[in-house]
């Protein structure tokens, strides 16, 4: 059997009759009846019983009619998500984060996107930036959403697409004990003066602090090192000190027992959305990061609101 025969019986069989047959095809009923005819002799078979005008089906040909049936659905089913390919709605997107936007942004980001594709899959993962770089170079990931404050190997790699979609600031926390809510703002001599909770310095802060107080003297002595700004508020609240980290932890970290403060001068940390630069960019990792961004300076816009 050919497309066409297939086409012919099926619609045969869903009409119950030549003429309605023809109908469904906008074909003469002449030509259906010589088709089903045709089909008869080179099956071999006896497919439709004729009755007053009416075609009853054989047993033999319900049984065709059922594996033609399956064949139809397949074809739909190909048809639906070859369509929904088009939409990016059952592409599985695997996605690497550093921690601040992974924590605060990038949850809110899939959330709109599973209401709008239902279908689509996410899979998480937050790492350091420079571990990120690693994860999209290596194929690992197919999108990832970073922040690098010095190290220009992660901002501007060469097999990586990257574009910066903000930043974000760098505020003093730390326990009421401090006093710091009688400061408008906290610089670097400031916190010389206080037990300080610094960061790694394989991290994007630990960067970015190092270079910040390299002029300091006498150096910092930090009481305390982390890796992650979460860690560090923890720390802070429990009295242990005071810590410079990005505004979305501390925003999230925010309660009655800590002072949150502008720092003097201000320190910033670059905020981007990358792919692989080897592998074109999917609808669902296009939506991604497009969403990423329009979100980032969404809450970023409504923290300086609630300020």
């Amino acid at each position: 059997m050919n497309l066409r025969q297939i086409e012919i019986f099926r619609a045969v069989m869903l009409s119950g009759g030549i003429s309605d047959a023809a109908r469904m095809l906008n074909v003469t009923q002449p030509g259906i009846s010589r088709a089903v005819k045709h089909l008869e002799k080179q099956l071999n078979i006896r497919l439709f019983q004729r009755l007053k005008g009416r075609l009853l089906p054989t047993g033999e040909a319900r049984e065709l009619f059922e594996r033609i049936q399956l064949v139809y659905k397949g074809v739909q089913d190909v048809q639906t998500f070859a369509r929904s390919l088009g939409d990016g709605s059952h592409t599985t997107l695997r996605v690497v984060c550093s921690p601040s936007v992974g924590l605060h942004v990038v949850p809110r980001v899939i959330s709109n996107l599973l209401r709008r594709m239902p279908s689509a899959r996410f899979e998480l993962e937050i790492l350091p930036s420079l571990a990120l770089v690693d994860a999209l170079v290596m194929g690992h990931a197919d999108v990832g959403v970073g922040a690098a404050a010095i190290d220009p190997a992660v901002i501007d790699h060469p097999l990586l697409r990257i574009k910066r979609i903000g930043q974000l600031r760098m505020v003093c926390v730390g326990s009421k004990e401090y006093g710091l809510a009688s400061k408008a703002s906290v610089s670097a001599h400031d916190v010389r003066k206080l037990p300080f909770i610094t960061f790694d310095t394989h991290t994007t802060q630990g960067q970015l602090l190092e270079q910040a107080f390299s002029k300091v003297h006498p150096p910092i002595e930090p009481v305390a090192s982390v890796r992650f700004a979460r860690t560090a508020c923890s720390l802070a609240e429990a009295g242990v000190g005071v810590a410079f980290v990005d505004e979305l932890t501390a925003a999230s970290a925010a309660n009655e027992g800590i002072d949150i403060l502008p720092v003097t001068p201000p320190l910033r940390i670059p905020v981007f959305v990358a792919s692989p630069l080897h592998r074109p960019v999917g609808t669902l990792a296009e939506h991604f990061m497009e969403d990423t961004a329009a979100t980032f300076k969404a809450t970023l816009a409504s923290q300086a609101g609630g300020r």
